[in-house]
C-alpha cells in the first residue's frame, strides 16, 4: 500500500515537472471542438480544449493532467497559454465564438479579470465572441467572489457560461442571482434523452428554465440522431457532440468551416 502510494506521488511530481517543462518547450496545443446552432445546424462557435501532443514521455490525456496542475497551481500558466492560443487561432474565423473552461484556480486569482482584459487587447480578439465556462461548484462554494468576477468579466464585454449543469446542485436561485449568459446541459444528463423518460423530463424543464432567465442553452454530448432531434425540439439553442464532430487542431478547423461553407 505504501509503495503504491509513493509510486502515485513521484507520477505525480513527474507530470508537475513535465507540464513545467512542456510549457516552456511548446509542447501543448489547443484544439476546437464546433458548436452548431440547433435549427440550422451551422457551426456558429467552439470550444478551446487543451492537448498535450508533444511531451518527450507520450501524449496524455486532459484528464491525466488538468487536476495535478490545478493542485499544483501550475494551471494559471497552463489556463492563460489556452487562453492566448485560442484568441490567436480564433481571430480572423469572425463568424465564431469562441469557449474556453476557466478552473477554480484561475478564477479565485484576484487579478484574473485583468488577465483576460490583457489577453483581448494583445490579441485583438473582441469581447464579444469571447465566452468562458465555469462551473456550479466554485460558484456555489465561493459566491461573493463569483458574483464580483462575473460582474467584472461582463463589464469587458464578455459573456459567461455555466458549464456541467445537472452533475451538482443545480437551483432556481443562484442562477438568477449569478446571471448566467449560457447554461451548458452536461452529457450525463443531455446524453441519456433518447432512452431515459426522466433525463429527458429534467432536460425539458431546464431548457423551460433557462429560456425564462433569458439564458442560451447548450446540451454536450451529442452523440446520435436521436438525441440531437429530441434536444432540438426540446429548445436547446446549440448542440455539441461527436455527431457533429470530434476535436481538432485549428488546421483541420479551418478545413471543416470551409467545407461546410462550400
Amino acid at each position: 500500500y505504501d509503495a503504491e502510494l509513493n509510486s502515485a506521488r513521484e507520477r505525480k511530481v513527474a507530470i508537475e515537472n513535465d507540464i513545467r517543462e512542456g510549457l516552456l518547450r511548446d509542447e501543448f496545443d489547443v484544439w476546437y471542438q464546433p458548436i452548431v446552432d440547433a435549427r440550422s445546424q451551422e457551426m456558429v462557435g467552439v470550444e478551446a480544449l487543451v492537448r498535450w501532443p508533444r511531451r518527450p514521455a507520450g501524449a496524455l490525456p486532459p484528464d491525466a493532467f488538468i487536476t495535478i496542475a490545478e493542485t499544483s497551481g501550475l494551471i494559471h500558466a497552463l489556463g492563460q497559454f489556452v487562453l492566448r492560443r485560442a484568441c490567436r487561432d480564433l481571430q480572423p474565423l469572425s463568424d465564431l465564438k469562441l469557449s474556453v473552461n476557466i478552473s477554480p484556480a484561475q478564477f479565485r486569482d484576484p487579478d484574473f479579470e485583468n488577465k483576460v482584459a490583457d489577453v483581448l487587447r494583445d490579441s485583438h480578439f473582441p469581447a464579444h465572441r469571447l465566452q468562458l465556462e465555469i462551473t456550479e461548484t466554485y460558484v456555489l462554494e465561493n459566491p461573493e467572489r463569483s458574483l464580483s468576477a462575473i460582474g467584472n468579466l461582463k463589464a469587458l464585454g464578455t459573456a459567461i457560461a455555466l458549464d456541467d449543469f445537472g452533475t451538482g446542485y443545480s437551483s432556481i436561485g443562484y442562477l438568477r442571482r449569478f446571471n448566467f449568459d449560457t447554461i451548458k446541459i452536461d452529457k450525463s444528463l443531455a446524453g441519456l434523452v433518447d432512452h431515459d423518460e426522466q433525463a429527458a423530463a429534467l432536460v425539458g424543464g431546464t431548457i423551460r428554465i433557462a429560456s425564462a432567465l433569458g439564458m442560451t442553452v447548450v446540451a454536450e454530448g451529442i452523440e446520435n440522431e436521436k438525441q440531437m432531434k429530441l434536444l432540438s425540439l426540446a429548445g436547446c439553442d446549440r448542440l455539441q457532440g461527436f455527431f457533429f464532430s470530434a476535436p481538432m487542431p485549428i488546421d483541420a478547423l479551418r478545413q471543416h468551416r470551409q467545407r461546410r461553407q462550400g
